[in-house]
């Protein structure tokens, strides 16, 4: 064997032993992390599983969701709350922006109201997305609210106005995301229109997790407005808890409907349901003070409607309407009934020389007037010893024998109280 052949041999077999060590040291009782990267010999390497990221891989080992492209306008634009949860939960909407996109590309109609709000409304500590979305259409246009669950939740929709009302909707808006009912968490005010023909109402939708279950819908029936012009958000019952408050200003236009008077809705929170009062402005016309008085009456509080009729029968700064529709004025009558009622309210309290003193100035001030001379015929018989229904009997008997003309007395327009002759004295 020459020299050359020799040298060769004496290599390959060096590279043979060192084959067989680093197979030895991989194989024995080493250290148990060590883990062979290559074989001598030139062959190509083969990466450890482990060492290999997987696609997609986020640092804390969260796989990162494929973007989702906005889808097209579905034929149900208002149906289409499921696509645009995929759209959400895929990473490229704006939602900072209310998805303007979305606007831009499914063509929707405009919004009075709020477009969208993110709120948390089950209080969980993490906010969900309230949206708005609407249609071309007439008299109103159709549309709904939806309601994303938070991110973490993979914007999962949970539910939307039409389903809380468990009715189809037109003229939607999101009016405020508010806590009305004090537990820190916000309801979702959703306001729709119902139209019949071109004249519409407005109802509402208070969306609220307030009983620790799903979002459900918690608004009266009969919360209903004739618009949303006069609507605010304030403390308007002084509990300390905002209100939902709807101002329904007078309107005159119709002369059958009689004075009109400005009035303000609450919606407050009772701990248990939601109660509407209706607050009504300070009287501008005379016979609105004397339906004060009546109210009084009826409710028993005896002493304020003894004080309120006595001003309206003395008030000549209110507005006496039907002298402005050019009848006989309304004042002849008002004033004579508002001194007897308060007569009778003293009577009811036990203090009989203010009854007759009252009887007697409805008579003798107002003998012209209807109401007057009933006044005079009840004073008859009491000062004759007759109990106090048999003096009612009388008026109430006298009245009847005229009962055209005592209708056209109380006759101020549909949005105002009928008087019946039995209610007088009763």
């Amino acid at each position: 064997m020459n020299n050359s052949l020799k040298q060769l041999s004496t290599v390959r077999f060096a590279a043979g032993l060192l084959t067989v060590a680093l197979i030895l040291v991989g194989c024995g009782g080493g250290d148990s992390d060590v883990r062979i990267r290559a074989i001598a010999g030139g062959t190509e390497a083969t990466p450890d599983p482990a060492d290999t990221p997987a696609p997609d891989a986020t640092p804390d080992g969260t796989t990162e969701p494929e973007p989702v492209e906005l889808p097209f306008a579905p034929a149900n634009r208002v149906g289409g709350g499921l696509l645009v949860a995929e759209y959400l939960a895929g990473g490229l909407a704006d939602i900072e922006g209310c998805l303007p996109e979305l606007v831009r590309d499914w063509e929707l109609e405009p919004v009075d109201g709020l477009r969208c709000a993110s709120a948390d409304l089950d209080a969980d500590g993490r906010d969900e997305l309230v949206y708005a979305v609407s249609v071309p259409g007439e008299p109103a246009a159709p549309g709904d609210v939806w309601f994303f669950d938070d991110a973490e939740a993979g914007y999962r929709l949970f539910t939307s106005a039409r389903a809380l009302a468990n009715e189809i909707l037109a003229g939607v808006n999101i009016e405020a995301v508010v806590d009305l009912t004090g537990d820190g968490a916000p309801e979702a005010v959703i306001s729709a229109q119902t139209c019949d023909g071109e004249r519409c109402t407005v109802g509402f939708v208070i969306a609220s997790a307030h009983r620790g279950f799903a979002v459900e819908d918690l608004a009266p029936s009969e919360l209903v407005a004739n618009s949303t012009e006069g609507l605010s958000f304030e403390d308007g019952s002084d509990d300390q808890l905002t209100d939902l408050l709807i101002r329904r200003d007078a309107d005159t236009d119709d002369p059958a409907a009689g004075p009109q008077r400005a009035t303000t809705l609450i919606t407050s929170w009772s701990g248990l349901r939601f109660r509407i009062d209706e607050e009504p402005d300070e009287p501008e016309f005379l016979i609105h003070l004397v339906a004060d008085a009546d109210e009084a009456y009826r409710s028993g509080d005896l002493e304020l409607a003894a004080d309120l009729y006595v001003q309206a029968a003395a008030d000549v700064s209110l507005r006496d309407w039907k002298a402005e529709q050019g009848q006989r004025a309304g004042r002849f009558e008002l004033q004579p009934y508002s001194l007897f009622r308060a007569a009778l309210a003293a009577q009811r309290q036990g203090d009989p020389e203010t009854t007759f003193q009252l009887l007697g100035r409805a008579f003798t001030e107002h003998s012209d007037s209807l109401h007057g001379l009933a006044a005079g015929i009840y004073l008859q018989a009491l000062e004759d010893g007759n109990a106090a229904s048999t003096a009612c009997t009388a008026s109430e008997s006298y009245l009847g024998r005229l009962a055209s003309v005592h209708a056209n007395t109380w006759d101020y327009g549909f949005t105002n109280p009928d008087h019946e002759i039995s209610g007088l004295c009763r």
